[in-house]
């Protein structure tokens, strides 16, 4: 803008001629350049490197137009005479074109890749011969045809717009590395330059067209405003960034010798209209101008199929990692369908990747779906740049993995959304573990609980026992007179205490040594209703109620076994079913084959277990039953040595507790013991059951 408005202020006063046209014009035109210099000179001052070169370039052409000014300032104004051709001036005017040229080409880095150099270096030579038809189509061949001034005149007149095309060439090429610099200071400089290569053009054409005069005074001020131009680019705010040796390729670096070349089109259109003959020497500059064309095509196909290579060759690069990468991917339509999987995601989902092509997500993921779709929908706005979640997925073959996946969105150029990339991850080990932690975290828990209960319940067996010793013991101790049928009754009584206090110390010691080192089991052929009717015999000849029957099947198995561990087991559950039930009521015991195994039951009708037995260490394929020690509540220590010697024979023991009916305690025995090999015990007993 201040250019602008100095320029016309300066046209206005020359046409006007206010104070003294010439005087006015000579010091303008000095005054101008000498401040794009100084301007130059601080700019060279705040830059570095390749930039600060380029300022004193600039700075130094500058100067020189300046000198030029001055001495035509001389010759015009202080000795009042006509300036000669050439003159002192020229020795300043002309120095002026190579600075800016080798300024221009300091700020403008020529690309390092060779090919790239060379198709600049062509693109500027095309640039150049159509700016040279242009100008001879101007006038430029006017001057070459003035042959009546001397050689010297005639050189001077051509040095001015032959220096214009060198800087209308390299301020061309210098457009398309414009990313380096302010984008606003580099089209201040480029302008500057082009208005003093316009100026120039006018003061070499006109004189040989004869149409300087006014018109010529009034094209000076190009030259006011290209410089102003200069100095306010090297004033502008300088930027930390510097030019990039190879920036890149758009729109404008391949158009700009077509768009010279066009304008030597329009040129010869124009001079065919206007009767501007064509000469030999246009039909050299056509004819090389062409030449020049079909070598920049033969680079511009060399290095479109070098691209091209380069392109296929990074697609099968990208392929190959997204094919053997070692997390699945998929490509998911706007319609949330697969559009594409690789390898991987087949793997993880069960099938071929190919087959998963075209389905739906909610085909491939399990539960969620609107969190999942939500998520997605997120995404598509915009609110997020990715989105994850943890998944659960049925596979082909109906076994549940867990996935762990991310997904992008990839947008079009308008910025809606193309497609989603997802990434997923098999994270059904971890999730595997970190529910097993879960548990084990709700089973300490509960064993702690176990633990409190079953030192509670030991307390009350021993201080149960150990007041019945000390009662007795002061009776015997205090009363002074004891019959001998007193005295025995009440040591019968001590003595059945100490027994007892004795059995649970036993009873904890075998437990304990159970749980330590495995109870070593001597197995025999065992049938196992015999073992049954013998330990219901022995009970029944103890006590008269509650009944007992037995319901045992009488085919059952011989099977290998410890048989006094087994009797040990029956008499437990027999013991806590008599010791429950009421003395009307009944208790039965059964014996049957279930797949592969020998199933014992033991029915009371009576409470069977407290109301806050804990049933999960007796059932069956409990995961949490390990350490019966841990697990006992509330039965005294005979069920936790039960379930002991029945689970180092192989089998399980569960309680089964039917309100209003009773407690149904079982037990099942393996016919073949796991760790026991069938032809190797026939070897050892040979009347073994098969």
């Amino acid at each position: 803008m201040i250019a602008a408005l100095s320029s016309a202020a300066f046209v206005w006063w020359l046409i006007f001629e206010v104070g003294g046209t010439v005087a006015v014009e000579a010091i303008g035109e000095a005054a101008v350049p000498l401040a794009a210099a100084v301007a130059c000179g601080i700019a060279a001052k705040r830059s570095v490197g390749r930039l600060r070169l380029a300022w004193m370039l600039l700075a130094a052409s500058a100067g020189a137009w300046t000198a030029g000014e001055v001495a035509w300032f001389i010759y015009e104004v202080a000795l009042g005479g006509v300036v000669p051709v050439p003159s002192a001036a020229d020795a300043g005017f002309l120095p002026a074109v190579p600075f800016a040229v080798a300024g221009i080409l300091a700020i403008s880095t020529t690309p390092r890749d060779m090919s790239t150099r060379w198709r600049v270096w062509l693109d500027g030579l095309i640039i150049a011969v159509s700016l040279l038809f242009v100008a001879w189509v101007a006038g430029l061949d006017r001057v070459v045809a003035d042959v009546g001034d001397p050689l010297l005149e005639r050189a001077r007149d051509l040095a001015y717009p032959v220096g214009d095309i060198v800087v209308g060439t390299v301020i061309v090429l210098a457009c398309r590395r414009a990313g380096g610099l302010q984008q606003g200071r580099l089209i201040l400089l480029l302008g500057g330059l082009g208005a003093n290569a316009m100026a120039s053009s006018a003061f070499a054409y006109l004189p040989a067209t004869g149409s300087n005069g006014e018109i010529g005074s009034v094209l000076d001020a190009g030259w006011v405003a290209g410089f102003l131009m200069i100095a306010l680019a090297a004033l502008w705010p300088s930027t930390p960034a510097g030019v990039a040796d190879e920036a890149p390729i758009d729109i404008w670096w391949p158009a700009l010798p077509w768009i010279a070349v066009l304008a030597a089109s329009m040129a010869a259109v124009a001079g065919a209209l206007l009767g501007h003959p064509f000469d030999p020497f246009m039909s050299v500059v056509v004819g090389g101008l062409l030449a020049l064309l079909m070598v920049s095509q033969l680079f511009a196909h060399k290095d479109s199929l070098a691209i091209l290579t380069r392109s296929r060759d990074a697609q099968a690069t990208l392929s190959e990692m997204i094919g053997e990468a070692p997390i699945g991917v998929i490509r998911i339509g706007t319609d949330m369908r697969i559009a594409s999987a690789n390898p991987r995601y087949g793997e993880l989902v069960g099938t071929a990747a190919e087959a998963c092509i075209g389905t739906r997500l909610t085909e491939q993921f399990s539960g969620r779906q609107s969190n999942r779709l939500e998520k997605f929908r997120v995404l598509a706005q915009g609110a997020a740049q990715t989105v994850d979640g943890d998944d659960e997925v049925v596979r082909k073959d109906g076994t549940i993995a867990w996935f762990h996946w991310k997904a992008t969105a990839v947008r079009t150029a308008s910025g809606s959304v193309d497609y989603f990339i997802a990434m997923l991850d098999d994270t059904t080990a971890r999730h595997t573990a970190e529910a097993a932690a879960a548990a084990n975290l709700i089973q300490l828990e509960r064993l702690n609980q176990l633990k409190s209960d079953f030192l509670q319940t030991t307390r009350h067996e021993f201080r149960s026992a150990l007041v019945g010793i000390q009662g007795f013991s002061e009776l015997i101790r205090d009363v002074e007179h004891l019959d001998p049928a007193e005295v025995k009754e009440f040591a019968a009584d001590i003595y059945n205490g100490a027994r007892k206090l004795d059995e649970m110390i036993d009873e904890m010691l075998s437990l304990d040594r159970a749980e330590a080192t495995g109870t070593l089991l001597i197995l025999h052929p065992t049938d196992v209703n015999a073992e049954i009717t013998s330990t219901v015999a022995g009970v029944r000849g103890e006590r008269e109620w509650p009944v007992i029957c037995l319901d045992l099947h009488p085919d059952l198995p011989i099977v290998p076994a410890d048989p006094a561990k087994t009797r040990e087991v029956i008499e437990t559950l027999l013991d806590n079913a008599i010791k429950y039930s009421p003395d009307d009521g009944q208790v039965v015991i059964t014996s049957r084959v279930e797949r592969g195994e020998i199933l014992v039951t033991v029915k009371d009708q009576g409470v069977g277990v407290r109301p806050d037995f804990d049933n999960r260490p007796y059932a069956q394929h409990d995961p949490y039953a390990s350490n019966p020690i841990r697990q006992v509540v509330g039965t005294g220590l005979g069920l936790a040595i039960a379930r002991q010697i029945v689970e180092l024979h192989g089998g399980r023991i569960w309680v089964d507790r039917i309100d209003g009916v009773g407690s149904h305690f079982h037990f099942t025995l393996p016919i073949r013991h796991p760790t026991l090999d069938l032809e190797l015990a026939r070897a050892v007993h040979p009347d073994l059951s098969a």
